[in-house]
């Protein structure tokens, strides 16, 4: 009788804990945590080859956080057909259209990154140019 007791105040406890919390906090439709955030900007970005490997040429990538462009220069031979992009962003936000899959970068490409808070939303335009 007294361990039904103690697992049914258990139970109350931890569903309680669970929707105390769960009001606080909202998820996206990705499952991510949308948080107060409203900074809204991209740190770094690189490409990676078929070898997993950047094949950007070092300091010569330029992000512009006003203009809200991505200045690269990928090495000679580069088959710029097929690489794939990876971008660092400020703390919450996220990058839309997903990063890391097979790009084509023979053409400029955009990438949104909206904020924690899903509110601010600024597109970016990567430009990659191959290597002289």
């Amino acid at each position: 009788m007294k361990r039904s007791f103690l697992y049914i105040c258990f139970a109350l406890i931890t569903l309680t804990g669970l929707f105390a919390c769960s009001q606080d906090e909202t998820i996206d439709a990705n499952g991510l945590l949308i948080t107060q955030r409203a900074q809204s900007y991209m740190t770094s970005f690189d490409l990676l080859g078929s070898d997993h490997r950047t094949v950007l040429v070092s300091g010569l990538t330029k992000v512009d956080t006003t203009a809200l462009t991505v200045t690269a220069v990928a090495k000679f031979g580069t088959n710029m057909q097929r690489v794939k992009p990876f971008c660092s962003v400020v703390t919450d936000a996220i990058v839309e259209p997903n990063m890391g899959v097979w790009t084509d970068f023979t053409q400029a490409q955009t990438y949104t990154v909206v904020s924690g808070n899903r509110k601010v939303r600024k597109t970016y335009t990567v430009t990659v140019t191959l290597q002289q």
